[in-house]
């Protein structure tokens, strides 16, 4: 027994001396007395020096030869744990910016919001109750948002404890709910209830009580959470478990806000059965004013009372809506929460419906005084404030074809040539603008050729020269023109008419079809299809130059214009007529009318209200074989001998028999008519299918309805030329051959050169030009076409005379006459037509069923021969 005693005892002793041998606390004092003036290198500002360097390569190597050497710095860890920052924040909320909201329209949700929206016309707005539609993600508070000095630590808040030195320690502790946190070698430290500016303070003086010589820093991890309590008229009223950074505010939002019912101006936070605070939330959103916002502690109640007096402004004010006032408010105080007044509200007159006795409804109506100011509102308010008539006095307004539209002060004594000075001022602004864009720059710059399309050369009728050059396009994308850039010969050198043609293109497409009185444009002032069917070379070319013409000229309608007026007394308005020539060019003093306040002077432009011909600007174009080719601006009355010898006459070339005359009005009227005829034409195929349905096969009608489709499709797409034949004969040669008659606006008149060819289009074999000769006919014509193909119908062949009369077949040829359409004597310039003959089915129909019939009959005669 005795020995076992003794062996005991040795055992407890070698122990005991082994703890003290491994103690880190004799360690430090060993190392502490030992190092004397040692660097400390666990100091990052002393890491990188030579002694640390130094140490650290020798400790590396005793290390490596497994050799004993001086005492380590000790260690701090908690047990079991990683000394590893894990701390990771939550993703960022996105800022209400960055949130995509949900446009809800406002619907009333309490009977007086109803009461509101039929009172005013619309729904109001609860003012505030917008702002807690997406509020919970928004507002709560975040995880690493930077802890304020006057922070609390509290059970369940995560510490991050850094120490070096001659101690090296990296903590992450969570406060116990005794309010402490362990350290090793040191032992438990209370931190509950310590300020977190004062943490480091307290960790640093229970340290030092164990260990010298090192530094200390504490920050906080996750912070815990505390519960509280929303009651009361909130949205969502309950328990929540939200941050322990949080205030009142947040709470506020995360439970969603009041209910409609609830109150915005007194909300409170009650704690240990008091309330702490009494916070007005009309305060943040009106002034900013967050001072009563209290930071929340676990077990605090948040009670929202019933909502108080209610009262609704609508108007012109800056934030219409139904606000909550405060006992004793006046009408000031609801004007100040609303925005105060628009700038268009009139302070003359407001209106305040009003509950008399909770029975009915009356309405006050005062200016918007400082007596008006102190009226005290009651709850069930509904306040209107006006707004400004839009009324001008003093004012009169000049409109219409004049370079300044606009009101101008009246003044006493004002005539019209007060406002309309002199005639300049009748030209507008889009005038000057069409003449200013008439050149520009890019005239004068060296013509760049666009690239050719990747996908390789484009086709000669894709806007290419046939060298395979590529033709610069008129306008860009951005609605300018380079005038250099339109058209480039085969070396690559510009053409000044084409660029000149493009620059019309420009302003044509700068003008947007309006004239420079800014009306709209009429009919005639289209271009018709019929100017771009010519044979002329570049079809363009005068008809731009024609356009620019008018579009350049001012239009003025100087013989009507109007002034407006109504009598303040009766409100009648009556229109006084005046001469802007008479008024402005003559100074007519009898013309010259007085103005009064509100009158309003409209000046017509010649598009506006249709002028007598007499009085419109009218332009011919004049082109071909005449001495001087142009436009020309039309007299009154003029005939087309006059314009042509305005136009200096015929040259010896002129063929007169093929001179073609293209008329706007023409042009209407045959277009219209190629219209009607297809409408009529779809008509009849629609009708004539029914008939054709029951006696054709059931694969013939697709067929044909097909072919008819495509013909009235192809009659659509025809369009009009607007061609007047003249009465001319082949032999004519002289400028009195034409006839003497009147010329209209946007006539056109070509004179081509004599030629020496007659055309055979059609359904023949060999269509072309062929020279012409004098005896020839139309059927020597038709030889040398090598007439018509197995499909052609030459019964409804024509001749299209140069001067646009058709000589038909069909009317020429008879039973007893022959044919004499291939006698026509031809002309130069002259036209054969050799129509396709469309098949309609009826023979082939007529010759199966007649086979039918006949198959029958032999079988039927033969039936009774054996019979018999």
């Amino acid at each position: 027994m005795q020995k076992f005693l003794l062996a005991f005892i040795l055992f407890s002793v070698g122990v005991c001396l082994s703890q003290t041998l491994n103690d880190p606390l004799s360690q430090a004092q060993g190392t502490s007395q030992s190092q004397g003036s040692v660097p400390n290198c666990n100091d990052p500002s002393m890491a990188g020096s030579a002694q640390c360097v130094g140490a650290q390569g020798s400790a590396g190597a005793q290390g490596r030869d497994n050799s004993s050497g001086p005492m380590q710095t000790p260690v701090l860890t908690n047990p079991g744990a990683s000394n590893q920052d894990q701390f990771a924040p939550t993703k960022v909320p996105l800022n209400p910016s960055q949130m995509r909201r949900v446009q809800t329209p406002t619907r009333p949700e309490t009977e007086f919001e109803q009461m509101v929206a039929d009172a005013v016309g619309r729904p109001l707005p609860l003012f505030g109750q917008s702002l807690f539609v997406q509020a919970p993600s928004t507002f709560s508070p975040v995880d690493w948002m930077q802890v304020p000095s006057d922070y609390i630590i509290g059970p369940g808040d995560e510490l991050q404890i850094k120490i070096w030195g001659q101690v090296q320690a990296s903590l992450r502790v969570i406060v116990d709910r005794s309010g402490q946190i362990y350290i090793p070698q040191v032992g438990q430290v209370s931190v509950a209830g310590t300020h977190y500016e004062e943490l480091e303070e307290n960790l640093k003086r229970e340290v030092s009580k164990i260990f010298k010589n090192f530094n200390l820093t504490a920050t906080l991890g996750r912070l815990r959470s505390i519960q509280v309590v929303v009651v009361g008229n909130a949205r969502y009223p309950g328990t929540y478990t939200i941050s322990s950074l949080s205030t009142l505010v947040n709470a506020i939002f995360a439970s969603g806000g009041p209910s409609p019912q609830g109150s915005l101006r007194h909300i409170e936070v009650r704690r240990d059965g008091k309330a702490i605070t009494d916070f007005d939330f009309y305060d943040l959103l009106i002034k900013g004013d967050k001072s009563k916002d209290v930071r929340l502690l676990p077990g605090d109640v948040l009670y929202i009372p019933h909502v108080g007096p209610m009262v609704a402004v609508s108007g012109s004010v800056n934030t219409p809506g139904i606000y909550e006032m405060k006992d004793s408010s006046t009408l000031n105080d609801l004007i100040e929460v609303a925005g105060d007044l628009s700038t268009v509200a009139d302070t003359s007159k407001i209106t305040i419906d009003r509950f008399i006795d909770h029975q009915a409804r009356k309405t006050l109506e005062f200016p918007y005084d400082q007596e008006a100011r102190a009226q005290p509102l009651k709850d069930g308010d509904i306040v209107r404030v006006f707004s400004i008539v839009p009324r001008f006095v003093d004012t009169v307004t000049l409109r219409g074809n004049v370079a300044n539209p606009g009101r101008y002060a009246w003044k006493p004594g004002m005539r019209v040539r007060d406002l309309i000075p002199d005639s300049q001022a009748l030209l507008t602004r889009r005038y000057w603008r069409n003449r200013a864009a008439i050149v520009n720059g890019q005239a004068t710059e060296y013509p760049m050729r666009t690239e050719r399309p990747e996908n390789g050369p484009a086709q000669l009728n894709n806007g290419t020269t046939p060298e395979g050059n590529a033709i610069p396009n008129v306008a860009n994308s951005s609605g300018s023109s380079n005038s250099a850039d339109i058209s480039s010969n085969a070396t690559g050198s510009p053409n000044q008419a084409d660029a000149l043609y493009a620059q019309n293109a420009q302003n044509a497409a700068n003008s947007n079809n309006e004239p420079p009185g800014g009306g709209n444009r009429t009919p005639q002032a289209n271009q018709s299809p019929a100017q771009t069917t010519t044979g002329n070379a570049n079809p363009n070319t005068v008809r731009d130059v024609a356009e620019d013409v008018r579009r350049y000229a001012p239009e003025i309608n100087w013989d009507y214009a109007i002034i407006q007026r109504v009598n303040p007394t009766d409100l009648s308005s009556k229109l006084l007529w005046m001469s802007p020539r008479k008024a402005i060019i003559e100074r007519d003093e009898e013309s010259n009318l007085e103005l009064e306040p509100g009158d309003i002077v409209t000046i017509f432009s010649q598009r506006d209200i249709s002028v007598p011909q007499v009085d419109r600007s009218q332009y011919v174009i004049v082109e071909g074989e005449v001495n001087r080719p142009g436009v020309y601006k039309l007299e009154t009355n003029e005939t087309l001998r006059s314009v042509l010898q305005r136009a200096g006459g015929l040259t010896p070339n002129a063929y007169i028999y093929g001179a073609q005359l293209t008329r706007e009005s023409a042009r209407v009227d045959q277009q219209k008519s190629l219209d009607e005829l297809a409408h009529t034409m779809e008509v009849q195929i629609r009708q004539s299918a029914i008939s054709v349905a029951a006696s054709s096969a059931p694969g013939d009608l697709p067929q044909m309805l097909a072919a008819q489709e495509a013909i009235i499709t192809q009659l659509r797409d025809t369009r009009a030329s607007g061609r007047v034949a003249l009465p001319v004969k082949a032999k004519d040669k002289n400028l009195t051959d034409f006839p003497n008659m009147v010329m209209e606006d946007s006539d056109r008149l070509t004179i081509p050169h004599t030629p020496s060819t007659v055309s055979v289009v059609g359904d023949v074999y060999n269509p072309g030009s062929f020279i012409f000769e004098v005896h020839n006919t139309t059927g020597a014509y038709l030889d040398l076409a090598g007439k018509g193909k197995p499909q052609s119908d030459l019964h409804h062949a024509f001749v299209l005379r140069a001067n646009g009369i058709v000589v038909a077949a069909n009317n020429v040829n008879g039973l007893f006459t022959g044919s004499k359409f291939d006698h026509i004597r031809l002309y130069p310039g002259d036209q054969v037509v050799v129509p396709y003959k469309l098949p309609t089915g009826a023979f082939i129909r007529g010759l199966r069923d007649w086979t039918q019939i006949s198959s029958q009959l032999a079988i039927t005669a033969a039936a009774l021969a054996v019979v018999h």
